[in-house]
């Protein structure tokens, strides 16, 4: 088996159809589908059977359940436990796959890298827009650190959690940020961009709400795991190429900025020969 795909579900009906309908479309079946529902009571359960007894007619293995857990990556890890493919895609409630032939065009790539990462798209003001997460292959620490990380889009070996462990569960939030941290930044894990759009991203999930209280939360567990994961020294240099980063980038953003800075350049340049 190639590919599991995983989808998390916690009373987000109309969300968790949306999803089932994208799987059930593709027209290649060559994976199995895993759903874990943590007892929902708005509907979901019923959404889910009925999906999945459609996704089961069409040839694919289906693995559906719905029991009490604690919490969102309690039930990814319950997942990925559950999966027996190669890969794993986490496909959460609410996010759906780009269009029925996507699967099809992913399958090829999965070339035995670790980490195979696609693009995601999002909608702002009512416009869509595709998010290229590293956008490159070649990603480094400050890449990492940096946390440009579409677990939608991205197809994992399952035997990563095995060998640096399963997604953190005293986080809330971020506990994906520090899995991958651990598995590209510290790890050795090989990494491939594919410039191929995977999913619609709902950013009606808890890491995208903007209130204050998930605000706080995002702060609280972003010091927590730069702490632990980052001696003092470390932090500092990310904290600085960030700094450059940001600077170039509002350079760019401005022709003109852009083209006094080059002409600056080559002039220092000379002086210094």
């Amino acid at each position: 088996m190639k590919l599991s795909i995983v989808t998390i579900n916690r009373n987000n009906a109309e969300g968790l159809r949306r999803t089932m309908q994208s799987v059930a479309s593709q027209t290649c079946k060559e994976f199995e589908y895993i759903v874990v529902d943590g007892a929902s009571s708005d509907g979901s359960v019923e959404i889910m059977e009925e999906w999945a007894q459609k996704i089961s007619a069409l040839g694919v293995r289906v693995d559906a359940q719905s029991e009490i857990d604690a919490g969102l990556y309690s039930a990814m890890n319950k997942g990925v436990r559950k999966s027996e493919g190669e890969y794993v895609l986490m496909l959460n409630s609410g996010d759906w796959l780009v269009d029925e032939q996507v699967i099809g065009k992913i399958m090829p790539l999965l070339d035995g890298t670790d980490i195979v990462q696609g693009n995601v798209i999002r909608f702002r003001n009512g416009k869509e827009m595709v998010t290229r997460g590293y956008g490159h292959s070649d990603i480094n620490f400050i890449d990492v650190q940096q946390g440009h990380f579409l677990h939608q889009a991205s197809f994992c070996r399952r035997d990563l959690f095995e060998k640096y462990g399963y997604f953190d569960e005293s986080y809330k939030i971020h506990a994906d940020t520090v899995f991958y941290i651990k598995t590209l930044g510290y790890g050795e894990a090989s990494f491939k961009y594919v410039d191929v759009n995977v999913a619609y991203f709902d950013q009606g999930g808890r890491s995208s709400n903007e209130n204050t209280q998930w605000q706080a939360l995002r702060k609280k567990e972003f010091d927590r795991w730069s702490t632990e994961l980052f001696s003092s020294r470390l932090w500092a240099t990310c904290i600085e190429y960030d700094k450059k980063g940001r600077l170039y980038d509002k350079l760019h953003r401005h022709k003109w900025a852009w083209n006094i800075t080059m002409v600056l350049a080559k002039l220092i340049d000379r002086l210094e020969k």
